[in-house]
Protein backbone atom coordinates (compact mmCIF):
# COMPACT_ATOMS: atom_id res chain seq x y z
CA UNK A 1 0.00 0.00 0.00
CA UNK A 2 1.41 3.38 -1.01
CA UNK A 3 1.21 6.03 1.68
CA UNK A 4 0.63 9.53 0.38
CA UNK A 5 1.89 12.77 1.83
CA UNK A 6 -0.55 15.35 3.14
CA UNK A 7 0.88 18.89 3.15
CA UNK A 8 -0.81 21.54 5.24
CA UNK A 9 0.31 25.14 5.74
CA UNK A 10 -0.65 27.31 8.67
CA UNK A 11 0.85 30.42 10.25
CA UNK A 12 1.87 31.10 13.82
CA UNK A 13 2.27 34.83 13.72
CA UNK A 14 4.48 35.66 10.75
CA UNK A 15 6.09 32.21 10.62
CA UNK A 16 4.63 29.63 8.22
CA UNK A 17 4.47 26.07 9.51
CA UNK A 18 4.33 23.25 6.98
CA UNK A 19 2.59 20.26 8.56
CA UNK A 20 3.53 17.00 6.86
CA UNK A 21 1.66 13.76 7.38
CA UNK A 22 2.56 10.43 5.77
CA UNK A 23 5.68 9.56 3.82
CA UNK A 24 8.27 11.92 2.35
CA UNK A 25 9.83 9.86 -0.42
CA UNK A 26 10.66 9.82 -4.12
CA UNK A 27 6.96 10.00 -5.00
CA UNK A 28 6.04 12.91 -2.72
CA UNK A 29 9.18 14.99 -2.17
CA UNK A 30 8.70 17.16 -5.29
CA UNK A 31 5.34 18.44 -3.98
CA UNK A 32 6.95 19.11 -0.60
CA UNK A 33 9.84 21.01 -2.22
CA UNK A 34 7.36 23.10 -4.26
CA UNK A 35 5.39 23.99 -1.10
CA UNK A 36 8.56 25.21 0.64
CA UNK A 37 9.80 27.22 -2.34
CA UNK A 38 6.38 28.81 -2.88
CA UNK A 39 6.38 30.11 0.71
CA UNK A 40 10.02 31.25 0.58
CA UNK A 41 9.59 33.02 -2.77
CA UNK A 42 6.38 34.56 -1.41
CA UNK A 43 8.38 36.41 1.23
CA UNK A 44 8.53 33.94 4.13
CA UNK A 45 12.23 33.13 4.23
CA UNK A 46 12.01 31.24 7.56
CA UNK A 47 9.89 28.12 7.92
CA UNK A 48 9.02 25.51 10.49
CA UNK A 49 8.60 22.04 9.02
CA UNK A 50 6.56 19.73 11.22
CA UNK A 51 7.55 16.09 10.84
CA UNK A 52 5.40 15.10 13.85
CA UNK A 53 3.07 13.00 11.68
CA UNK A 54 5.68 11.73 9.20
CA UNK A 55 6.04 7.94 9.21
CA UNK A 56 8.95 7.70 6.79
CA UNK A 57 11.50 9.92 5.07
CA UNK A 58 14.05 8.79 2.49
CA UNK A 59 17.00 10.43 0.74
CA UNK A 60 14.78 12.29 -1.73
CA UNK A 61 12.84 13.76 1.20
CA UNK A 62 16.10 14.82 2.82
CA UNK A 63 17.20 16.26 -0.51
CA UNK A 64 14.01 18.34 -0.68
CA UNK A 65 14.70 19.67 2.82
CA UNK A 66 18.29 20.58 1.93
CA UNK A 67 17.09 22.28 -1.27
CA UNK A 68 14.53 24.25 0.74
CA UNK A 69 17.20 25.20 3.27
CA UNK A 70 19.49 26.46 0.49
CA UNK A 71 16.68 28.64 -0.90
CA UNK A 72 15.74 29.82 2.59
CA UNK A 73 19.29 30.88 3.52
CA UNK A 74 19.71 32.64 0.14
CA UNK A 75 16.73 34.76 1.21
CA UNK A 76 18.09 35.40 4.72
CA UNK A 77 15.95 32.79 6.48
CA UNK A 78 16.21 29.50 8.34
CA UNK A 79 14.39 26.20 8.44
CA UNK A 80 13.60 24.60 11.78
CA UNK A 81 12.19 21.10 12.16
CA UNK A 82 9.65 19.68 14.58
CA UNK A 83 10.17 15.97 15.16
CA UNK A 84 9.42 13.60 18.04
CA UNK A 85 9.75 10.29 16.17
CA UNK A 86 12.95 8.45 17.18
CA UNK A 87 13.19 6.63 13.81
CA UNK A 88 12.95 9.89 11.84
CA UNK A 89 15.44 11.62 14.14
CA UNK A 90 17.83 8.70 13.65
CA UNK A 91 17.82 9.35 9.88
CA UNK A 92 18.96 12.93 10.57
CA UNK A 93 21.64 11.69 12.99
CA UNK A 94 22.97 9.04 10.60
CA UNK A 95 23.21 11.55 7.73
CA UNK A 96 24.67 14.30 9.93
CA UNK A 97 21.75 16.60 9.09
CA UNK A 98 20.91 17.10 12.77
CA UNK A 99 23.90 19.46 12.71
CA UNK A 100 22.37 21.38 9.80
CA UNK A 101 18.74 21.59 10.91
CA UNK A 102 17.70 22.67 14.41
CA UNK A 103 15.27 19.96 15.56
CA UNK A 104 12.72 20.56 18.30
CA UNK A 105 9.88 18.53 19.78
CA UNK A 106 7.91 21.60 20.87
CA UNK A 107 6.51 24.20 18.47
CA UNK A 108 6.97 27.04 20.97
CA UNK A 109 10.70 26.24 21.22
CA UNK A 110 11.01 26.20 17.43
CA UNK A 111 9.19 29.52 17.14
CA UNK A 112 11.38 31.13 19.78
CA UNK A 113 14.57 30.74 17.73
CA UNK A 114 12.93 32.28 14.66
CA UNK A 115 11.42 35.26 16.47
Amino acid sequence: MEMDLVIGVRHNGAIPIIDLSGEVDAYTSARFREAMIELIEGGSASLIISLLKVDYIDSSGLGALVGGLKRSTENGGRIVLLCNNPQIRKVFEITGLEKVFPIYEDEADALSILS
